[in-house]
């Protein structure tokens, strides 16, 4: 590097050093602060919204696993289901009770007589 060059370096860093230390430095500071405080409100509104997801998925199960019963039944004539007898009392289920009833299928029987499926 000739000299001229080094010359013209060191008078853009004294001149970027002078600039950036008294007007803008302040307003820098000011900016990063702000910066900060915003990403620590984002961090916890994220944080809030995290929790509340979770309390509300720890109800739901709860109310799952409390009031219901899980088992396995064939469908019968007519399309007759059976509530075993145990889950029945367990709920407090009486003859004539309304209940909702989610059906998952988990095999189909393939029948015996030549029907193909």
């Amino acid at each position: 590097m000739s000299r001229i060059d080094e010359q013209k370096e060191q008078e853009y860093k004294k001149r970027g050093a002078t600039s950036s230390s008294s007007s803008s430095g302040g307003d820098l500071g000011l900016f990063t602060s702000s910066i900060q405080s915003m990403q620590m409100e984002m961090i916890k509104q994220m944080l809030s919204m995290q929790m509340d997801a979770m309390q509300n998925f720890a109800n739901m199960l709860q109310l799952l696993t409390r009031f219901n019963a899980v088992f396995k039944t064939t469908i019968q004539s007519n399309g007759r289901i059976s509530i075993p007898e145990a889950e029945r009392k367990a709920l407090g289920i009486e003859e004539g009770d309304l209940v909702q009833v989610i059906i998952i299928p988990l095999e189909k029987q393939r029948r015996e007589s030549g029907e193909s499926t």
